[in-house]
């Protein structure tokens, strides 16, 4: 075994974000007489992934990435969308809803059984992170599961990187590979801290940062570690 130590990103890495999120967005837009047509979550996801990625990088608090991405969508929609109320419905219907990949809870198994541990690490919101979880039953393949909104930072940030590594028993970084979609938030917390990463590259494109190997689904990083 090459490595002994696998932290998964959770969106975009194992869970079908966008399709939850997407389907979700519909209903809660729906429920609340937001205006919804073709195109407009795609508004969203981009408005969404710039806020995160500010989260990511300590630009923006929390609360300010909860509310402001509702309000910058209906601005481009130009609709006024009263976010303190699309916010904990929008919330709470992704906590409810848990599309994984297919190839998500084979390849977690098979990790297992390969004789590495499995971590979970998520700039996600506790309630939403856990509620996905418990849906979807992949809780039980992790060691341990670090949620940003647990911890009180995210990634790449260092505390971030302290606390979990504190938390892994034996932690070896020449030995733990980070597996991700996001060139923010996942790489870099590999590349800062001397961890082999793998970047799990959903647009083809080349990556703007010097990653340690490029997969097209989750399940190839099973001919990596091995």
């Amino acid at each position: 075994m090459k490595y002994d130590f696998i932290l998964f990103d959770a969106d975009d890495t194992l869970f079908d974000f966008q399709k939850t999120a997407e389907k979700n967005f519909a209903e809660t837009c729906k429920k609340l007489g937001v205006p919804y047509k073709e195109g407009y979550y795609q508004i969203y996801r981009d408005i969404n992934q710039g806020y995160w990625d500010l989260f990511s990088l300590g630009k923006v608090d929390k609360n300010t990435l909860k509310k402001m991405r509702f309000v910058d969508f209906g601005k481009a929609i130009g609709f006024d969308i009263n976010a303190d109320e699309f916010m904990p419905v929008y919330e709470n219907g992704l906590a409810n809803i848990s599309i994984l990949y297919p190839d998500s809870v084979p390849t977690l198994e098979k990790v297992i059984e390969m004789g590495a541990k499995c971590y979970l690490i998520t700039n996600g919101l506790a309630n939403v992170q856990r509620g996905r979880l418990k849906l979807s039953g992949v809780g039980k393949y992790f060691e341990g599961i670090f949620i940003s909104d647990e911890m009180g930072c995210s990634k790449p940030s260092k505390t971030y990187y302290d606390l979990v590594v504190s938390q892994i028993d034996g932690f070896n970084p020449k030995r733990a590979l980070i597996v991700g979609d996001s060139l923010v938030s996942d790489m870099p917390l590999g590349i800062e801290n001397g961890i082999d990463t793998c970047y799990l590259n959903h647009s083809g494109e080349e990556p703007n940062l010097k990653v340690t190997y490029q997969i097209k689904k989750v399940s190839e990083v099973l001919d990596i570690i091995k």
